[in-house]
């Protein structure tokens, strides 16, 4: 009983005429109550608490829990609700148990802070399978219907292998066209006997429509010239060429040779054939810059060998040979076509706007390729030594590429056949730009081999594909409707799965149609990408790895199709602040699987938040999952013998602080520490009729006799037993109650410190010393009830139903005692109702706050002189003379803003001032 220094010239004006409620030695009228003054509100003039706040850090969730029943009714569900994760926290208990089934909700009523968010049921089914399932607490109380099995959406994809391209080509991405050329041998012109005659005796000048002829065993080395239209050179001989400069059809015919050394580009050649056991060779830079190229022999470059945009064609037949021994062959005609054999040290075609190169042959490279602004079909062999590239390139591929490395620069490629990176340390690279720039479209039949895949690239994967690591730092999009084997580490950021399997290495010798889930290795590390990532997994997908860690949030993981998918988690790391958001899936992951970087420890800064998941142990789903690839999991089939589950024992560990002041009906200093009570722990046995409710009377900082009781709302004590420990020893009911009343304490500080005199009301832990007998560890009570059935404990234990209170004032003659209760709660039947409306009260005068709408307890202004604090330990009470609006900063804000969420965290954040035992 403190009252402030500026309170006694209102106390001494008023003392020949009031009779106040909180001086112990007051003339007793039993006729009349003499009222009480008002006080200044200690907390200042603008203090003031809205219409309607009903001080409450508690609400009130009435859940229908429904299952799935797959036993016809014959078996109960076990169904136990939870306020953390029992996956992530092995020390949690039930708040509530019960059974359902089929045709039979479970439907309880719980209370829990309100600061907590999520709801976790745990459902254990007749062959003892366990699955839990998250739910969010509706933000003002309330209904809550939970079903505890998969409820996701229809399909959303058309049956068969291809949901990838067809994501492909709803993304934008074209890709190229399969030309199916067909190899076509040209008509050589009938060969003349003889050559036609020069202009001149022994000349290398000839008239137009010439034909020349290099006979078989001759050796030229002229230089032909048709100055006036065009000649055809037919060569049988060998032909030792420096330059050719007039227009010429030339036919390299069998036997034939060409040996050519000039420096001069090929302009004015219209057709070149070479037959069949006809050969060119090149000493120096050899280029064409027109007409039509068929190789049928070989041709071989002793250096550069370029084909240019003007060449209409270049084609290597069947059987033919090119080969670019030293230097680079750079093909850019229009259209080159290999049906041969193709070897070079490097290719680089670079030249044109987007010609075509047509592979149905063999081309080997021992260095680089180089494609840029090329359209590339290959349906032959391509093996590259060190790098293939492509730059603003469309590649199709139905044969077999081997390299050791692949780069992507803002290209599309699209894949039917085999590409084999060197699986050591092979690289497919690709430049980070816009979504869809970069391209790979891995069709059914499709196979994509590597060590490394890096950079910003989107993958749309029908088929397989296999790497050690997986990364991508873009926006791109990985859509997975097959295999995809990562065999060390995994990191990209838009991710979406449609009946496709994201795993480690599989089975050899995999057989699709039995149980081969854990012959499946995981992925080592599934890791978030450096921005926000999005994980899509429709249709029965599933993800398999040891470690999820997420770097950046918010992360989404979502299922999606008329079958659940499956997230398979051995650990999840979170490094960053925020939340991950999982939503219609299966999810099976170890408990205490979940660790934190410093400072995100999973309560405030990164919360693992799961809506409509079914979360099980590893291996322990029984769910069964088919994908694309072969993954084959029939789920987990339980016990053969269903039995009804055993229903444990529930409890509510949170720790509520009732804070009291206790100048009721007048306003006090607002310490809040005049009375300070706790409940400790809630636990239900004996099949949940056997409550046990232990607590502590921690602190009194009244200068008056004090006492302690609860009153139970909502509960019957008919049939009822009573057990435990209190002041007076074992706890009864009070008679002439109409609730279920138990008086802790009639005199709290002699409760606290039964040492003292009874008359001695010096302050109990507020004032800190390390040398006062008036600190200590307070006093512990302990109440037991047994009910006749477990709902009656279920409404005992709920918070809500428990009444808190202190009595400032014994009762004399025929008015009731002075009760101090939380905001809103009734006195008991023994507390006085003659004080409401008096001094700074309200309950009987305010029309938003009256009797009618149980406003007991509120002042003029909205305050309130009792609170009740739940957290996941006992809160800090202010040391003696400090209000609590100097100690707890953000207490002012949850009270004028009406209690916000987002003001809760008012009861972790103080000052120095709070009471700390020496």
């Amino acid at each position: 009983m403190k009252t402030l220094n500026r309170y006694f010239v209102i106390t001494a004006i008023a003392a020949p005429l009031l009779l106040t409620a909180c001086v112990d030695n007051d003339v007793y009228d039993p006729d009349k109550v003499r009222p009480v003054a008002p006080v200044e509100n200690p907390l200042g003039d603008d203090f003031i608490a809205p219409d309607g706040f009903d001080w409450s850090m508690i609400t009130t969730v009435k859940l229908n829990i429904e299952v799935k029943d797959e036993l016809n009714g014959q078996y109960n569900y076990l169904a136990e609700v939870f306020t953390t994760n029992p996956l992530i926290d092995n020390t949690a208990t039930p708040i509530a148990a019960g059974y359902a089934k089929g045709g039979k909700n479970f439907v309880v009523e719980i209370s829990i802070p309100k600061s907590t968010e999520r709801l976790f049921i745990r459902q254990t089914d007749p062959k003892q399978r366990k699955e839990t399932f998250e739910f969010a607490v509706p933000t003002d109380g309330g209904a809550l219907s939970c079903k505890l099995y998969y409820t996701g959406g229809s399909t959303t994809r058309a049956t068969g292998s291809t949901s990838a391209y067809e994501a492909a080509k709803a993304a934008g991405i074209t890709e190229l066209e399969d030309k199916n050329y067909t190899e076509e041998t040209p008509q050589i012109p009938a060969v003349p006997n003889v050559s036609d005659e020069p202009t001149r005796p022994n000349g290398n000048q000839y008239n137009d429509g010439a034909r020349i002829l290099i006979a078989a065993g001759e050796e030229s080395s002229k230089v032909y010239q048709v100055p006036s239209g065009k000649g055809t050179i037919f060569v049988k001989g060998t032909w030792k060429a420096t330059s050719i400069y007039s227009q010429f059809d030339i036919y390299v015919l069998d036997g034939g040779k060409i040996e050519y050394s000039g420096s001069s580009a090929l302009s004015t050649v219209q057709k070149f054939v070479v037959e069949k056991g006809g050969t060119v060779e090149c000493a120096t830079n050899f280029t064409a810059k027109a007409g039509e190229w068929f190789i049928g022999g070989n041709f071989i470059a002793n250096k550069n060998l370029t084909f240019e945009s003007g060449v209409s064609s270049m084609v290597i037949a069947s059987g033919a040979t090119m080969s670019v021994n030293s230097g680079l062959l750079k093909p850019c005609s229009q259209v080159s076509k290999n049906f041969g054999t193709i070897t070079a040290a490097n290719i680089t075609a670079a030249m044109g706007s987007y010609p075509e190169i047509y592979n149905a042959g063999t081309i080997e490279v021992a260095e680089i390729m180089d494609l840029i602004k090329i359209n590339f079909i290959n349906k032959g062999d391509l093996t590259v030594g060190q790098w293939l590239k492509i730059d603003n390139t469309k590649a199709l591929n139905k044969g077999q590429i081997s390299t050791f490395n692949f780069e992507f620069v803002t290209s599309g490629f699209s894949n039917y056949g085999v590409v084999l990176l060197d699986e050591q340390a092979g690289i497919l690279k690709t430049n980070n730009t816009a979504a869809n720039s970069n391209s790979i479209t891995n069709h059914d039949q499709g196979t994509i081999k590597g060590y490394h895949l890096n950079g910003g690239v989107s993958v749309y994967n029908d088929g397989f594909a296999e790497f050690t690591l997986f990364e991508n730092s873009s926006v791109d999009m990985l859509y997975n409707s097959c295999t995809l084997i990562v065999k060390e580490k995994f990191n990209w950021g838009n991710v979406t799965l449609d009946n496709g399997s994201l795993t480690g290495e599989r089975p050899d010798n995999l057989n699709p149609s039995e149980n081969n889930a854990d012959q499946w290795k995981p992925v080592p590390v599934v890791m978030s990408n450096d921005s926000p990532i999005k994980y899509i997994l429709k249709n029965g997908s599933v993800i398999k790895t040891s470690l999820l860690q997420i770097n950046r949030t918010p992360s989404n993981f979502q299922g999606e199709g008329s079958n659940p998918s499956l997230l398979q988690i051995g650990a999840v790391y979170i490094s960053q602040g925020g939340d991950t958001n999982l939503k219609d899936l299966v999810i099976e992951i170890p408990e205490n699987a979940f660790s934190y970087a410093p400072g995100y420890n999973g309560i405030n800064n990164a919360k693992w938040i799961t809506s409509g998941c079914s979360t099980s142990g590893w291996g322990e789903s029984k769910n069964t999952f088919s994908t694309c690839g072969g993954y084959y999991n029939p789920g987990n089939t339980g016990d053969p013998d269903p039995e009804d589950p055993e229903k444990p024992d529930i409890g509510d560990n949170t720790v509520y602080t009732y804070a009291f002041e206790d100048q009721w009906p007048a306003y006090g200093d607002f310490d809040m520490n005049d009375i300070v009570v706790t409940i400790d722990k809630m636990t239900a046995t004996d099949d949940n009729k056997k409550l046990s409710i232990k607590g502590h009377v921690r602190a009194v900082g009244s200068s008056r006799k004090t006492g302690v009781g609860i009153q139970f709302l909502n509960v019957s004590s008919s049939g009822m037993t009573l057990a435990g420990n209190v002041q007076s020893g074992t706890p009864v009911f009070e008679s002439g109650q109409s609730n279920p009343v138990v008086i802790i304490s009639t005199n709290a500080h002699k409760y606290c410190n039964p040492n003292i005199a009874d008359d001695d009301f010096s302050f109990y832990n507020t004032i800190p010393s390390a040398n006062s007998q008036y600190n200590g560890n307070g006093a512990e009570f302990e109440i037991i009830m047994t009910f006749s059935t477990a709902e009656e404990t279920t409404k005992a234990m709920n918070a809500k139903n428990l009444d808190v209170f202190i009595i400032s004032k014994e009762a004399q003659g025929n008015v009731g005692r002075t009760e101090v209760h939380m905001a809103h709660y009734a006195p008991t039947k023994l507390g006085t109702t003659a004080l409401f409306g008096m001094s700074n009260d309200a309950s009987a005068n305010n029309s938003m706050l009256n009797v009618s709408r149980k406003g007991y307890y509120v002042s003029t202004e909205g305050l309130a002189w009792g609170i009740c604090i739940p957290n996941t330990e006992v809160w800090k009470w202010p040391k003696e003379y400090m209000m609590i609006t100097g100690v707890y900063p953000g207490f002012k804000s949850w009270v004028i803003n009406g209690g916000q969420a987002e003001d809760l965290g008012w009861i972790s954040n103080h000052t120095n001032d709070i009471f700390v035992q020496p």
